[in-house]
């Protein structure tokens, strides 16, 4: 896979940090948002237009556009404020609004026409900001955080959260309900929604990593990536994944686990020191197996290891429902190659970056 780094700056290319070496690239784009392809075909249809048009990987985004992917295709919207839009297969998502006022004050709105989205809203400064999830039949906002929707043939809306708290309202704009982190809800026409768990998948795969060193997983699918990567830039494309950090600072990513494997885990090293890594896989919130890796590490020194699971055969064709039985960790090595995913950043995370 490749590592592309982006400023989304109009008309100005702003210096990269430490993680330049490993790019494949640099590109400016417009100050509103910015299309990557990770995989398969994907169309756009611009704003006030009817005809699909092919979609090109790193194409700059405006109020209206809308993108559609087909099967097997993914495609990832990244904002002016470096929140990600991360758009499943066989989905249409049209970029609604985005606006920005007084400097501070973000307003941003997806349209989901069809199919399903998975977003990661970067915390905003005003507290007047908001992102939305928008349906035919609801709208479900968020300030910061972890969350996704999905718009159904039936002409219901669901949507959830993994990290902040998501308040879905009508199309009146009365409040149906507010979601807590771990919760979904599906509003459908005669229906009272309620709050209820969300899961991707039965079986999850958890890694948490000492505050100098930052673990970036790559999904089986070599296609989407979720965890930290140099200096602390966050990245959560994985459809249900939860990024972030413990009280004493601790990198925490959990990943839907309902296949083998193998899941790639790369870590960098902030600081040189000593470090610990503890990979936990569970079912159902219960763990399942437990391993802990350790060592030493320098600064900008990366290692690789792969964690490869066995399932029950019983269940072991169905993600969603299949149970990890154990898994196992490869031990640690050095890794040179390139970043994997396609990682794209926004102007404010390459300033705080830069000043950090």
């Amino acid at each position: 896979m490749r590592v592309m780094i982006v400023a989304l700056a109009l008309g100005l290319l702003l210096p990269l940090p430490e993680a330049r070496a490993q790019q494949a690239g640099s590109r400016t784009v417009a100050a509103t948002a910015t299309l990557s392809i990770l995989a398969g075909t994907v169309h756009r249809v611009p704003a006030g237009g009817t005809q699909l048009q092919a979609a090109d990987d790193g194409m700059d985004l405006a109020e209206g556009d809308r993108i559609v992917t087909w099967p097997k295709a993914a495609a990832l919207i990244t904002f002016f404020d470096g929140s990600t839009v991360a758009v499943q297969p066989s989905s249409e998502v049209a970029v609604k609004k985005v606006e920005m006022s007084g400097g501070k004050r973000v307003t941003i709105g997806i349209q989901i026409n069809a199919g399903a989205v998975w977003a990661r809203v970067v915390r905003m400064l005003d507290p007047k900001s908001s992102f939305s999830l928008e349906s035919n039949t609801a709208t479900a906002t968020v300030h910061d955080g972890l969350i996704g929707g999905q718009q159904n043939a039936d002409g219901s809306f669901v949507c959830w959260t993994r990290a902040g708290a998501l308040t879905v309202k009508d199309l009146q704009g009365q409040t149906l309900l507010t979601l807590k982190p771990n919760e979904k809800t599906t509003v459908q026409a005669g229906q009272k929604p309620v709050p209820q768990p969300f899961a991707v998948n039965h079986s999850t795969l958890r890694i948490t990593a000492s505050a100098n060193v930052l673990p970036l997983i790559e999904m089986p699918n070599k296609i989407h990536v979720a965890g930290f990567v140099a200096p602390v830039w966050e990245v959560n494309q994985v459809f249900g994944a939860f990024t972030g950090k413990t009280a004493d600072g601790a990198h925490v990513v959990e990943v839907p686990a309902g296949v083998p494997g193998p899941f790639l885990l790369i870590l960098h090293g902030l600081h040189d020191g000593s470090f610990k890594v503890t990979t936990v896989g569970s079912f159902k919130g219960d763990p399942i197996y437990q391993q802990e890796l350790s060592g030493t590490i320098k600064k900008g020194e990366r290692l690789r290891t792969e964690i490869v699971q066995q399932m029950d055969p019983a269940g072991e064709s169905e993600p969603k429902t299949a149970r990890a039985k154990s898994g196992s960790v490869e031990p640690l090595n050095i890794w040179n190659g390139p970043l994997p995913g396609i990682i794209v950043l926004s102007p404010a995370e390459l300033k705080a970056a830069g000043g950090s």
